[in-house]
């Protein structure tokens, strides 16, 4: 417990002073494309993208692209998101993950709002061939205005995950029940700067205070109506990691999007 604690006060006061990137979460950050809008029955979303190539001793190509999509009903919402992220160093492909999320929101606008969730995602750096997981969280509306919101949900979701393991040459399958608990805030600090933050603590009810401890930190800057720069910290400690994986990983991103 005092390191989960110790690791609430690092992501509360850590500084974003450096440019790299050693992991992807597992969490994919739905509160990021909710959308609020005035009318009903549109389409919405954007595409992110990102090309670096250079050469010194050896080749490096890394791309990675982010997708969106949201359909605002009259009192239902449906999301769909997905990444991907690709590394290669001279002819090997060092880094390779992605996934697609696809949520349904049920009567957006109340107080308290029952969502329903499906994911499907790969992480071949970490030796993940396949995650599926599905599941349902209630969702409670603490505070909401034109210029700051904070939520809360909570709700339980199914995992089946199929790993590699270098140790035998073998893959290994499981199969979890989890509970999944959320914090949100979001707040608008100039016309064309924002922040978000949330939380997850994920852990198996049998095992609750041994979690997964995700927190996700963005500020977007908008430079028009259709393009803005997001910068997104994500970090997470997992008491009980895979293998031998390290139970504490990060990654920092800079995204340009294309809204519409």
């Amino acid at each position: 417990m005092n390191r989960i604690y110790l690791y609430l006060l690092f992501t509360l006061f850590f500084v974003l002073a450096v440019h790299t990137e050693k992991a992807f979460s597992q969490v994919v950050n739905v509160e990021r494309h909710r959308v609020a809008a005035d009318t009903t029955g549109i389409w919405t979303g954007g595409l992110g993208f990102g090309l670096n190539i250079s050469k010194n001793k050896n080749q490096i190509t890394r791309f990675n692209n982010t997708a969106d999509l949201t359909y605002i009903g009259q009192k239902h919402d449906i999301l769909l998101l997905g990444r991907n992220n690709f590394l290669r160093v001279e002819g090997e492909n060092v880094l390779n993950d992605g996934y697609v999320h696809l949520r349904s929101v049920l009567y957006r606008d109340n107080r308290w709002a029952p969502e329903l969730f499906i994911q499907g995602q790969y992480n071949m750096d970490w030796g993940l061939k396949r995650r599926g997981l599905a599941g349902a969280n209630l969702r409670y509306r603490m505070i909401s205005s034109e210029s700051f919101s904070a939520f809360i949900s909570t709700g339980l979701m199914f995992e089946h995950e199929w790993w590699e393991d270098t140790d035998t040459d073998s893959d290994k399958t499981f199969e979890r029940l989890k509970s999944t608990t959320s914090f949100n805030v979001q707040g608008k600090i100039t016309e064309s700067l924002d922040m978000m933050a949330i939380t997850y603590y994920q852990a198996r009810p049998t095992d609750f205070f041994n979690p997964r401890f995700t927190s996700d930190w963005q500020v977007r800057f908008h430079i028009s109506q259709h393009l803005r720069f997001v910068v997104q910290f994500v970090s997470t400690y997992d008491a009980a990691p895979p293998f031998r994986s390290s139970d504490f990983i990060y990654s920092l991103n800079n995204v340009l999007e294309v809204r519409f």
